[in-house]
């Protein structure tokens, strides 16, 4: 960012409009600093896993529609009513760990231990970006944004082309059927990872 330039990233989150700040105080005197952001996430991460762990433990897949319902609502909440957001933030985290909790429990009894493998590798990436980015390591410039968009809409694309063929009757893409285990299919997955 240049000194005493204007930072401006476009956005298409209805959260982070061009009005979004305007017009709005802070509730502290602090300024909103690196660690700061990196607690409050760890902090939102942390109820996410206990009431996913909860709904999950007890296997109740009803708290996924709970969840899901509540996570929205506090969401829209969150969006229009801003000065609540240490409030909606919190709670958006118990829904969404709700929601989490019970849609692993019926993917585990689908498939057995791929709720393991999937929390193993979401965490090993997170800690990793997250330890890369606050030791400066990358550098987040609109570049690096704008490749990280493209990289994951490719990836959409071919998620979506997936889908349409097994709606359609089809098998779907055989690099991405689970019990595909070949080098292609590994290769795949680490690209994806």
């Amino acid at each position: 960012m240049r000194r005493g330039g204007h930072l401006s990233f476009r956005s298409g989150n209805p959260a982070l409009s061009a009005k979004t700040f305007q017009n709005l105080k802070s509730s502290s005197s602090g300024v909103m600093t690196l660690d700061g952001t990196v607690n409050k996430i760890a902090i939102s991460l942390m109820i996410l896993l206990l009431c996913s762990y909860y709904t999950f433990s007890t296997q109740n897949t009803s708290f996924v529609f709970i969840g899901m319902i509540g996570g929205l609502i506090t969401a829209i909440i969150t969006i229009f009513k801003k000065h609540l957001s240490p409030y909606t933030v919190p709670a958006y985290a118990v829904f969404e760990g709700l929601a989490l909790g019970g849609i692993s429990a019926f993917f585990s009894a689908m498939y057995d231990g791929i709720v393991f493998q999937a929390i193993l590798i979401t965490a090993g990436i997170f800690c990793t970006l997250l330890f890369l980015y606050k030791t400066r390591i990358i550098k987040v410039t609109q570049n690096f944004k704008l490749g990280i968009v493209a990289a994951t809409g490719g990836i959409a694309i071919v998620y979506v082309v997936n889908l349409m063929m097994h709606l359609f009757g089809g098998s779907g893409l055989p690099v991405m059927d689970i019990n595909n285990a070949s080098i292609y299919s590994i290769g795949f997955s680490l690209v994806v990872v």
